[in-house]
């Protein structure tokens, strides 16, 4: 059966590049009409051209699966019509063969889309962002605060002797320079939760091993408040012009990830930031989800190849191929919506994020078993 499985498997990859091919021309062309109001105004064509092709990997691993679907059914589709699948099932094909010889090509289409995913596109997304920031003079900020990133980070406050918590707010990142930032706003609070020191700091810069440098920085620092009628003898103090090396465990790489939707952002990444979250005692529920995600989309692929196994078992007369490849696109389009709906659901009902990430292709799992139930049975 060598020979069965690579001729499957080539007829399904050729088959698949050129549904993945025709999908992701169409949605580059709509992406391209899009800014047709910043072309000429903004920039040029060819630079429009250029950040539609900086968004090709993210459409890619979307629509991979819906891709290799149609591909599967397409070549099913195919065999049955020309009699070559009823030719393999009289030699002793079984649909548990049948499914070890689809593993070939799912493997190859999962590495595919794991690769996509984990450095294709946070890599492309986040130049388009640096290249948004240069065409539109915009500033690199976290994603739907217009004052900033802010980050939670546990410190050792200097001279309190009480590990503390800090509150950073920046102002914005500094495109194509990832040590780099614009001004900054600090608010550190002591064990019990009173605020003893604000910073402010035009900019500042990374330094490996050591902190963030800040510079021109604002030092004040306000006396302690005692909650009984005891006078507040200690005054509060400022001082401006400071060079400042603030140690955090807050790296360059963590205000990085806040510019970038958690589902853009690979798995390597948001496994660091949940566990910064975790540590900061902060809510990680959507880049739980976005991890889990993640992981198992891509699995998603041998379920799609599932899906289509049933259409290899339909006679000529129970329709054409076209009507079969549209039923695929229905099915394909009926997973990606199941999957964002319980991305999002997860997140409003706090459901465990791998429940969330399994269930829709459990789902179409459950729904390929069944139709090869009905198949088997006819």
């Amino acid at each position: 059966m060598r020979v069965v499985t690579r001729y499957l498997t080539k007829e399904i990859l050729i088959a698949t590049l050129f549904v993945l091919v025709a999908l992701v021309a169409l949605i580059a062309f709509f992406d391209l009409v899009a800014q047709a109001k910043n072309i000429g105004n903004r920039y040029d064509f060819g630079m429009g051209l250029f950040l539609t092709f900086l968004k090709l990997p993210s459409r890619l691993y979307e629509v991979m699966p819906i891709a290799v679907l149609l591909g599967a059914v397409y070549t099913m589709s195919r065999l049955a019509a020309s009699s070559e699948f009823t030719i393999l099932r009289v030699s002793g094909l079984s649909p548990w063969r049948l499914a070890g010889m689809l593993t070939v090509p799912a493997i190859v289409m999962i590495a595919a889309t794991y690769a996509l995913g984990e450095w294709a596109t946070p890599a492309a997304d986040k130049l388009r962002s640096e290249m948004d920031t240069v065409l539109f003079s915009k500033t690199l900020s976290a994603r739907g605060y217009v004052s900033g990133v802010w980050v939670k980070d546990n410190v050792r406050v200097a001279g309190a002797g009480n590990t503390a918590v800090r509150f950073v707010n920046v102002h914005n990142l500094i495109a194509g320079e990832d040590s780099r930032t614009g001004s900054w706003r600090v608010f550190e609070f002591d064990k019990q939760g009173e605020l003893v020191r604000v910073l402010h700091a035009d900019e500042a810069n990374y330094i490996a091993g050591r902190g963030w440098h800040l510079k021109n920085a604002k030092v004040e620092t306000l006396p302690k408040i005692t909650r009984d009628e005891t006078p507040v003898i200690e005054r509060a103090s400022s001082r401006s012009g400071a060079e400042l090396v603030l140690p955090s465990e807050m790296r360059p790489d963590i205000l990085g990830v806040l510019t970038i939707k958690p589902e853009r952002m690979g798995i390597a990444d948001l496994w660091s930031y949940i566990d910064h979250l975790r540590d900061t005692r902060q809510t990680s529920d959507r880049y739980e989800v976005a991890l889990w995600t993640k992981v198992f989309y891509p699995l998603a692929i041998f379920v799609m190849l599932a899906v289509a196994m049933p259409f290899a078992y339909l006679n000529a007369r129970s329709g054409g191929v076209s009507i079969r490849i549209f039923a695929g696109l229905m099915i394909g389009i009926s997973f990606y919506a199941l999957n964002n709906i319980f991305a999002f659901m997860g997140v409003l009902n706090t459901w465990h994020p791998m429940v969330v990430a399994v269930v829709p292709t459990a789902v179409m799992l459950l729904f390929a078993a069944a139709a090869m139930w009905v198949v088997e049975r006819r």
